[in-house]
Parts: structure tokens; C-alpha cells; sequence
């Protein structure tokens, strides 16, 4: 299924970890990503956003401009063009690290996709973030850390198979970090949760 994948303008190391981009994924940079796109070698198909962070001269001939005044971060405008094209599954690459309240933001833009029925996955080349609703995933190999946090008041039905810590048909609240820093024993290893919206963040950092 092609993917709507969007650059965004935090970190992003190009480390084995990090998924390619594929070809037909339709590719948005959003304001400073282009760098980060060209860090991968990508073309956007659209370049939008304020462009507070970019040069004038950077700026191709062609971009959405947005003024930086403005309820939606450049991301979200972003996430929201790939919605209004038709996608429904997203990536998003450098989205994460730099200020914490921008990596919150990422966060909470992929519960925005959720109430979208859309899924999302945050990427920067040691971490891979997901939230997961009513729904089981296989998790990526090659990442030291696994953690779950509650997004919403709680979440039921978790099962953790093939980790360190096993659980199976187990409630997490959102305000203990009960689910911080597991790890892989044994491949495949699933997370799946019944109810509620459940934050799953992978690391190989130590």
C-alpha cells in the first residue's frame, strides 16, 4: 500500500535502522524536512509550510506557503494535505528530538491520525514510534529498548509476546510508566492492545 512519508525539520541520522522511502510513497517536505529529504537523497512531491527556517534561496519554485502566525504546526499542515489526498498511512521522518515540546507535538500527531482512522509511525534513525488502537503489531527488529505508555486515562487487553517482560490480556494506566524499558527475547515479538490508545517507542540508543 503507498505511503504518504513526510520530512519533517528535527533530527534524523541515517542509520540502518531508518525505513527507505519507497517508490510511488508520495513525499512531502515540510518547511526545513527538505533538508532532511535531501539528506536521503529524496525529491519531495510537495514542499508546504511557513519556511521560517528555511533561506529564501532554498525555497523551490512551487511550495505552499503558510504564514507563521498559525493554529497548525507545519507538520500537522502537512498530515493533513496527505489526509486530504487520500492516505492513510503515514511515516515521519524527523519529527522527533530537539525541543521536547515539538517531539510532544509529534505525539500528539499521530493520535490526530488516529481519529483520522489513519496510522502513523515517527522515525529518526534510532527510534521508531508508533500508537496502536485496537490493533497488534509485529514489532521491528534491531532496537535495545521497547516501551508502552497508556496515551489515554488506560488501556486494556495489552499483550506483549516474544519481550523480557511478557503480558497478556494486562491494563496499563496513563499515569505509571509501567511499560518503560523492555526488550526483545525472542523473534517475532507483538504488542496488541484491545482498548484504548497505546504509545509504543522503540530505541537502540543505550
Amino acid at each position: 500500500m503507498k505511503k504518504c512519508v513526510i520530512f519533517g525539520a528535527g533530527s534524523l541520522d541515517k542509520t540502518p535502522l531508518l525505513p527507505p522511502v519507497m517508490p510511488g510513497d508520495y513525499r512531502i517536505a515540510a518547511d526545513a524536512g527538505l533538508r532532511n529529504a535531501a539528506l536521503l537523497s529524496v525529491t519531495p512531491d510537495l514542499v508546504m509550510g511557513d519556511m521560517d527556517s528555511l533561506e529564501k534561496d532554498e525555497v523551490p519554485e512551487g511550495s505552499i506557503l503558510f504564514p507563521v502566525r498559525k493554529d497548525d504546526t507545519d507538520l500537522m499542515l502537512a498530515v493533513k494535505k496527505g489526509i486530504e489526498l487520500g492516505y492513510r498511512d503515514f511515516i515521519l521522518y524527523g519529527a522527533l528530538g530537539g525541543r521536547l515540546d515539538h517531539t510532544f507535538a509529534a505525539f500528539q500527531t499521530l493520535a490526530f491520525l488516529k481519529e483520522q482512522s489513519c496510522d502513523g509511525i515517527l522515525v529518526d534513525g534510532h527510534h521508531w514510534v508508533t500508537m496502536l488502537e485496537n490493533q497488534s503489531i509485529q514489532i521491528p527488529a534491531g532496537y535495545r529498548h521497547v516501551s508502552i505508555f497508556s496515551y489515554t486515562e488506560q488501556c486494556s487487553g495489552i499483550s506483549l509476546r516474544g519481550l523480557s517482560y511478557p503480558l497478556e490480556d494486562a491494563s496499563l494506566d496513563q499515569n505509571f510508566p509501567l511499560g518503560v524499558s523492555n526488550s526483545i527475547e525472542s523473534e517475532p515479538a507483538s504488542i496488541s492492545v484491545r482498548q484504548g490508545r497505546l504509545l509504543v517507542i522503540l530505541s537502540d540508543l543505550p
